[in-house]
C-alpha cells in the first residue's frame, strides 16, 4: 500500500462517502465519461463531455514518444542550450514541477518558465537566456490566452530582429487544433507544432502533450512517467473495488472532510517534490471552488505545531521514502496525535510523479461528485 492514513472520527464519514460513491456507481461512470455524476443540466454536460480526455490520454502521447524524442535531439543538435516556456497556470505548472524536480539531463538544454506579466520578471527571465540559443514554446489551449499572446508577440519581434524571415524555426507550440495559434504556427513557419486533444482542460493537462513534450526537452523519460501514471489509472479502474481504488478513495477522504468543515486541505511535502503543490494547488482549488463551497488547498506553508491550526485542517504528507527531510516526519506525526486528520503518501522514485498526476486528477474528479459540484468548468 502506498498510502496510509489516520482519520480519527472522520473515518466514519470517510466510508459512508465510500458507500454512496458505489452505490452511485460513480467510479464506472467516470471512466464512461458519464456528466450526469456531477450535473443534470445541459450546458454543464457539454462542458464535462468535453473535459474527460485526461482519463485516456496516456496512450496517445506514449505513441508518439519515439517522435518527441527525436525532436528533442533535433533540438540538442540545433544548438538550443535553452528553453523558454509561454504559458499561464494550467499550460505552465506541470512543466514547472518537473523542470524544479528534475533538473535538466546532461546534454539537454535549461527549461524556464515564463508565467507572469509582471515587466520586471519578463525582463530578468529575457536577460537570463541567450536569446539567439533559446527555443520558445508557446503552450495555450484556447490559442488566445492574452498573457501568452502577449508573450508570443514580444519575443518573436525580438527573434524576428535576429533572424528575419527565420524566426519561427525558434518557435514550437502547443495547442488544440484550429486554433488562432495552430494557425499562427503554421504563418509564421513555426519548427513544429504539438496539438493536443482537444476534450482536456488546462489543469487536467499535466500528463498530455503541454506536461510531457518541455519534459522530453529537458530529458525526462516520458515512457517512464507514463507507466507509472498507466499502472495509476489502472490501479483506480471500474473493475477495482471502491476502498481499494486510490483515486476514489482519496477523492472521498477530500470530500468527506470538506463537508465536515476540514476544507483547509494542508499538503506538506518532502523537499525533493515540494514543487508539486504548486500543479495540486490549482488543480483542486480551480476545480471545486464553486457554488460557495470548495476545498482550499494550502501548499508551502512551514510545517507548525498543533496549536497553529484551527478545527478546518487536514493534511496530505507527500513522503518521499529517500529524502533529506526526515524532521518532517515528526512533526506529521504530532499532528496526527493531535487529532488531525493526515493522509500520507509515499513515493520511491521522482518518476512517480507521473501516479501522482493522475491520481490527483481521478481524486479531485470523484471530490467534485461528492461535494456536488461540476470539477470541469471554470471557477
Amino acid at each position: 500500500m502506498d498510502h496510509e492514513e489516520s482519520l480519527g472520527p472522520y473515518a466514519r464519514q470517510v466510508e459512508a462517502s465510500l458507500a454512496d460513491l458505489a452505490k452511485r456507481d460513480a467510479v464506472a461512470r467516470i471512466w464512461a465519461k458519464d456528466p450526469t455524476l456531477w450535473k443534470s443540466d445541459p450546458g454543464h454536460q457539454q462542458i464535462i463531455r468535453n473535459s474527460l480526455g485526461w482519463l485516456t490520454v496516456m496512450p496517445t502521447v506514449r505513441q508518439r514518444a519515439a517522435n518527441l524524442a527525436g525532436f528533442a535531439v533535433e533540438v540538442g543538435q540545433a544548438g538550443y542550450t535553452h528553453v523558454l516556456l509561454l504559458g499561464m497556470g494550467g499550460s505552465s505548472l506541470c512543466p514547472d514541477v518537473l523542470r524544479l524536480t528534475f533538473g535538466r539531463a546532461k546534454g539537454f538544454p535549461t527549461l524556464a518558465v515564463l508565467d507572469t506579466t509582471d515587466p520586471a520578471s519578463v525582463r530578468a527571465l529575457e536577460q537570463s537566456v541567450d536569446l539567439s540559443r533559446t527555443l520558445f514554446i508557446v503552450a495555450s489551449k484556447s490559442g488566445t490566452t492574452p498573457e501568452i499572446t502577449a508573450f508570443y508577440q514580444y519575443f518573436f519581434a525580438r527573434i524576428l530582429a535576429l533572424r528575419r524571415d527565420r524566426a519561427g524555426e525558434q518557435f514550437i507550440a502547443i495547442t488544440d487544433p484550429g486554433t488562432v495559434l495552430d494557425h499562427a504556427g503554421a504563418t509564421a513557419k513555426f519548427r513544429h507544432v504539438f496539438l493536443n486533444p482537444p476534450d482536456i482542460g488546462g489543469r487536467y493537462s499535466a500528463l498530455s502533450f503541454f506536461g510531457m513534450v518541455p519534459a522530453t526537452l529537458i530529458g525526462v523519460d516520458i515512457l517512464r512517467l507514463l507507466d507509472r501514471a498507466e499502472r495509476m489509472a489502472q490501479a483506480c479502474a471500474a473493475s477495482v473495488p471502491i476502498r481499494d481504488n486510490p483515486g476514489a478513495w482519496l477523492g472521498a477522504v477530500m470530500g468527506a472532510l470538506a463537508k465536515a468543515g476540514r476544507d483547509k486541505l494542508t499538503f506538506i511535502c518532502s523537499p525533493e517534490i515540494a514543487s508539486f503543490g504548486y500543479w495540486v494547488e490549482q488543480l483542486i482549488a480551480e476545480s471545486t471552488g464553486k457554488d460557495g463551497t470548495g476545498i482550499l488547498p494550502v501548499e508551502g506553508e512551514v510545517v507548525g505545531g498543533p496549536g497553529a491550526y484551527g478545527n478546518d485542517r487536514a493534511f496530505v504528507y507527500l513522503r518521499f521514502e529517500t529524502s533529506r527531510g526526515r524532521n518532517l516526519d515528526e512533526a506529521v506525526k504530532t499532528l496526527e496525535r493531535a487529532g488531525y486528520p493526515v493522509v500520507t503518501i509515499r513515493l520511491q522514485d521522482l518518476y512517480e510523479l507521473g501516479a501522482e498526476f493522475f491520481r490527483w486528477e481521478f481524486a479531485t474528479a470523484v471530490a467534485g461528485a461528492v461535494i456536488g459540484v461540476n470539477p470541469f468548468d471554470q471557477p
